[in-house]
């Protein structure tokens, strides 16, 4: 089967019309059409239903962003986009450069840094606000904040800026 590659036009290769052809010829020449020819047409319809990556990635982030307090999986985001988890962190990594769950993490600790700017310290708690936004380890969280900002939560909450890492703690 292999030498009948080279028959077919650099433009028909990789498309569905080059798929058919391959199979017909195949048949043509005696050979009995296979499940793995077949297969190779619905593959090549497959790829021409292919999203865009960039798409992919958009549609996950605006579904990030609307759920924001939600501790989403990437099988949730995976399935919601409609791909698998492999193609999703693809496509994260080749348009982001970074994997689904730490966009998520990201996304997530700036609307904590963002509320806890904006709180009342009288009111609210740092535990409160990491709650509300799918934190519900505390101590990864402020670990990871401190990371991010090069603060902890509760100086934010306070309205009092440091400078890492000496005034930090």
């Amino acid at each position: 089967m292999i030498e009948y590659l080279t028959e077919f036009p650099a433009h028909l290769t990789g498309s569905k019309l080059w798929a058919m052809s391959f199979i017909q010829l195949a048949h043509n020449s005696g050979h009995r059409t296979s499940v793995h020819q077949t297969c190779a047409v619905h593959a090549v319809e497959r790829a021409s239903r292919r999203v865009p990556r960039q798409q992919l990635v958009t549609r996950a982030t605006a579904f990030l962003r609307d759920n924001i307090g939600d501790p989403i999986t990437v099988t949730e985001l995976s399935r919601m986009v409609g791909v698998s988890e492999r193609t999703l962190r693809a496509a994260f990594h080749h348009v982001l450069g970074l994997s689904p769950k730490q966009y998520a993490i990201n996304e997530r600790l700036r609307a904590a840094r963002a509320a806890l700017s904006a709180a009342d310290p009288g009111t609210t708690t740092v535990t409160d606000i990491a709650m509300t936004y799918g934190f519900f380890e505390l101590g990864r969280f402020a670990g990871r904040y401190r990371d991010v900002y090069g603060e902890v939560p509760s100086r934010t909450l306070r309205h009092v800026t440091a400078s890492w890492p000496e005034q930090a703690a």
